[in-house]
């Protein structure tokens, strides 16, 4: 008989860890969320409380050169996202051209250039004004409705069950499955959520918002990201549309989009990309421009990026029910902005601690 396990959150990683659990054989999954992938009623957006919807997203290294866990999980995530762009084409992931611009000069090559495909550091006569370094590389570029219904589809198709209903108490979750006279096992991916969760509560969760933009730009081929004080990037989807952003607003949660920043949106990326315009629309003066790409607008985005202090909570905690229960909670979450590209490789991570609490 299957050990029944409950994952709380149908973000990315809650999805992924779902399919990786479902997948094995060894466990009957049932996902309990407030949100889902799924069809909204006509008018309707995805609730800026669940973060995966609102991503760009493209896989472009977040580790530091310090940071060894972390660039685990992001080249482990990499290699396989490349095995699904090549395998899997209803998956909504494409293989692209990515550049990185870096206002300041690093104090060394970044790690990720000799571990990716093709990558190179960039001539600096070829570098925008203001930018000291540049790598280019082959990387990915993720459609994320697209993703997130192909998760949400290969999980049930596997034999999962999705529930949408909200939970006040992690150890609400418990109601969901039958556990009998197994262990019962929660996987928590709230995401966000943790930081209000009863039998979590972390204080150490907190939201960056970031501000986007979905536009019509055909021509737009390439993900390209500038880091520092113009801070922008560009992430094509691979059909037709591109996200361009954005901002990283620390500990804010308001949710309105703002025009001025929208302004400062589109400057940017035509700095960045003039691809974004049709050929003779990119003769225009820069005010002409801007307007131009503005008709191009099919939606502006707000979104709150699940931070922590401290980084990924991952690890087992055992907690007890009412009924003095015991419960395995495996806590899975406080990816930032780096839930997509390393996600395949923290699903592994919980099918171990799972693994290790019930067999």
């Amino acid at each position: 008989m299957k050990q029944p396990v409950v994952v709380a959150g149908a973000g990315v990683i809650g999805l992924t860890v779902a399919c990786k659990l479902q997948e094995s054989g060894r466990y009957s999954v049932v996902v309990v969320a407030e949100n889902a992938p799924g069809e909204l009623p006509t008018g309707e957006k995805q609730s800026t409380k669940w973060a995966s919807p609102w991503a760009g997203a493209h896989w472009r290294a977040w580790a530091s050169n310090q940071d060894t866990t972390l660039q685990e999980m992001e080249i482990k995530t990499y290699r396989a996202m490349m095995s699904i762009a090549a395998n899997v084409s209803e998956a909504g992931i494409h293989v692209a051209q990515g550049i990185d611009l870096f206002e300041e000069l690093p104090e060394e090559k970044p790690w990720y250039i000799s571990m990716v495909n093709d990558g190179v550091e960039l001539p600096v006569e070829s570098l925008p004004e203001n930018v000291m370094y540049g790598v280019q590389y082959s990387t990915l570029l993720i459609d994320v409705p697209k993703y997130l219904n192909y998760l949400s589809t290969r999980f049930k198709s596997l034999g999962g069950t999705v529930v949408k209903k909200h939970i006040d108490h992690i150890l609400d979750a418990t109601q969901y499955a039958d556990f009998e006279q197994n262990t019962m096992v929660i996987v928590n991916c709230t995401g966000l959520g943790s930081h209000t969760l009863g039998g979590v509560c972390d204080q150490a969760m907190y939201p960056s918002r970031g501000q986007t933009l979905l536009v019509k730009a055909p021509d737009a081929k390439r993900t390209i990201t500038r880091l520092g004080k113009q801070f922008g990037y560009i992430i094509p989807r691979g059909n037709d549309t591109v996200i361009i952003g954005g901002t990283t607003d620390k500990n804010q949660w308001k949710c309105e989009p703002n025009a001025l920043i929208t302004d400062t949106i589109i400057s940017r990326a035509l700095n960045l990309e003039p691809s974004l315009l049709p050929v003779d629309a990119r003769v225009l003066d820069k005010d002409a421009q801007v307007q131009a790409l503005k008709k191009n607008i099919i939606s502006v985005n707000v979104g709150l990026r699940p931070m922590r202090d401290g980084g990924v909570r991952l690890e087992s905690e055992s907690m007890r029910t009412a009924e003095n229960g015991k419960v395995v909670v495996v806590h899975c979450y406080g990816h930032g902005g780096f839930g997509y590209q390393s996600s395949l490789a923290y699903a592994d991570k919980v099918y171990d601690l799972v693994n290790a609490a019930v067999f």
